[in-house]
This record gives structure tokens, C-alpha cells and sequence, in this order.
């Protein structure tokens, strides 16, 4: 061969190989199924955790997205359209998701970024090696909710009845209720269940809470409470009622005070699972994993606005105040 046809070849194939390396590049596929709107994959946190594991999304990974609208009854057939659509991996949240997806199928690992206890909830007979097709990060025991309750009677002393503010559809709730109600009666508390499926029954819960003389309300962790956030926010400031939330970003946004697992870490640690998936690792190697920190978070403008002074006690103990 000539040196120039020689150089001619080299050239051309030095132009062409990055396109072949291209061409052969898997690209791979990711779902999400989430009980409020449909995530957008330019402003999703876990996106952005992927793409720093090298997932690009056009390059080398898509996402089919989901979102029910707060509308949980919607989950079943948003889980089956998902799943027709056969991606290697789902991403959900909430235990009302974890549901829906576990009963559409049980061969696409499942990854949950927060979800209930796994084992009341069915999904596996073990923590430490899921038994089925799904794993994930938990929101920590259904005890929570009765340590809020303590913190709440702290915040206010003269509490006598508390609404407890909960998603009617979500099957862990009645697990977090008995709980409720124990450390109730050990507080000498009266619960007031108040059910709510969407936003749109937020006022009637609210107007019982008022006809049954509820003075305090605690509201689950549940994402879709956390959906409505601002609206529960609202009617608790109507009303002066002192309200304990889940989440810190929660009072960030106006909430009065919250407690609960630091969960910003759950993006970067659902990616790292999501990339051990893709690579070939069974899920069953992959434990559930529970909180390990938990956060005391008080908005101090907000207790101003309905009238309250928060004890020295719990000024003392919150790792965030809003001023």
C-alpha cells in the first residue's frame, strides 16, 4: 500500500471510530414514578447525581417520568404504563408508590428514595437482603411519629387534643396510628384521625379538627402531605394551631417546626444503587437502608405569628432555626 493511501485510510478511520464507540454506547433506560407532578429530568436531583456517575441523559441514559397529581388512585395504571415500557430500573417514593410498583411487577428492580417499613409494607421479609424486586431508603419506624407527638406536647404544653393529618390510601399509616395513639395515652392526649386523599380535602379535615376542638395537629411524613405543605401551612396559621412536620425544608417554606431523617443524602445514595443495578449487581445485595440522622428544625417567625414562645428547651436541642 502507497504511504499516501495508507494516510488517507488512517485519517478516515480515526474520524470514524469515535462515531462507532458512539453507536455502540448502551443507552440506558430508567423510570420514575412519583404521587405528585411528573418530574422533569432537567430539575430532578437525581438526574443530576447521575449524571455525575456518568449518565447523560441523551448520551447514554433515558427516563420515562410519571406523576399522578396527587392523585393516588392513579398509581396502579401509572405503574403499568411504566412498566410496559420495560426500563431496568424504577425509581419511586412513598410507600403508596412502592405498593402500586411492587404489585405491577416483580422481575424490574425497584429502588425507593423514602418509603415505610419494607416489611409491614410487604415488599420484603428482610432488611438487611430484600426478598423481592425492590429496595430502597427508609423514613425511619413507624416510633417516629410518637416522638413527634412528644416534641409537639413539649412545643405546647396545654395541648389537650391533637389531629393527626394523614393520607387515607397509604397502607402504613394504620402501623404510625397505633403508635400515635400509645404515646397518646401516655401523654394524656386525645388523637383525632384526619384522613385526606388529595388536597382537595384539606378544608373538611381542617373544619372537623375545629368542630372536635383539636388544638395542636401532627402530620405525617407522607410526600403527598408534604405536596400540600403550604396549604396545611396555611390553614394551621387561620387557625393558631401549632403543627409538627416531617421535614426541615418543610419549615424552611413556613412550617413551624419539624422532625425527622436528613434525606438530602438519599439522591446521591438511590444513584449509587441505580448504577450497582445497571452494572449487574442482584438487588438482593443491596440492604434496605435506614436513617441514621435525624434533624429538630423551628421557625421562629411562624410561632410568633400564631402567638407561641418556644421553650428554652427545644431552642436548645434544634440543629436549624428560622429567624
Amino acid at each position: 500500500m502507497r504511504r499516501r493511501e495508507f494516510v488517507t485510510l488512517l485519517s478516515g478511520a480515526v474520524t470514524i471510530w469515535p462515531l462507532a464507540i458512539k453507536a455502540q454506547q448502551r443507552i440506558r433506560h430508567v423510570a420514575v414514578l412519583s404521587v405528585g407532578v411528573t418530574p422533569q429530568s432537567r430539575d430532578f436531583a437525581l438526574a443530576h447525581e447521575l449524571a455525575k456517575l456518568g449518565y447523560v441523559e441523551g448520551n447514554n441514559i433515558t427516563y420515562d417520568m410519571k406523576g399522578a397529581e396527587g392523585d393516588t388512585s392513579r398509581l396502579p395504571q401509572l405503574a403499568l404504563e411504566l412498566i410496559a415500557k420495560k426500563p431496568e430500573v424504577i425509581v419511586g417514593s412513598t410507600s403508596t408508590v412502592a405498593v402500586a410498583l411492587a404489585k405491577a411487577t416483580r422481575e424490574i428492580p425497584i429502588i425507593m428514595m423514602v418509603v415505610g417499613d419494607p416489611i409491614a409494607l410487604g415488599l420484603s421479609d428482610s432488611l438487611s437482603r430484600p426478598s423481592r424486586n425492590v429496595t430502597g431508603f427508609t423514613m425511619g419506624s413507624a416510633v417516629l411519629a410518637a416522638k413527634r407527638l412528644e416534641l409537639l406536647r413539649e412545643l405546647a404544653p396545654d395541648i389537650r387534643k391533637v389531629g393527626f393529618l394523614r393520607v387515607r390510601d397509604n397502607p402504613i399509616t394504620k402501623q404510625t396510628g397505633e403508635e400515635v395513639q400509645t404515646a397518646a395515652q401516655t401523654l394524656g392526649l386525645k388523637i383525632v384521625p384526619l384522613p385526606v386523599a388529595s388536597g382537595a380535602d384539606l378544608p373538611a379535615a381542617f373544619t372537623i379538627a375545629q368542630k372536635e376542638g383539636v388544638t395542636a395537629v401532627l402530620i405525617d411524613g407522607d410526600p403527598l402531605m408534604v405536596r400540600f405543605s403550604g396549604t396545611i401551612v396555611d390553614e394551621c396559621l387561620v387557625r393558631d394551631l401549632p403543627a409538627m412536620h416531617a421535614w426541615p425544608f418543610e419549615v424552611r417554606n413556613g412550617a413551624l417546626i419539624s422532625y425527622g431523617p436528613a434525606v438530602v443524602e438519599n439522591y446521591s445514595r438511590t444513584a449509587v444503587y441505580i448504577d450497582r443495578i445497571l452494572r449487574g449487581v442482584n438487588i438482593g445485595e443491596l440492604p434496605f437502608e435506614e436513617p441514621t440522622q435525624f434533624k429538630l428544625a423551628i421557625n421562629l417567625r411562624t410561632a410568633r405569628s400564631i402567638g407561641l414562645t418556644i421553650p428554652p428547651s427545644l431552642i436548645a436541642r434544634a440543629d436549624e432555626m428560622i429567624e
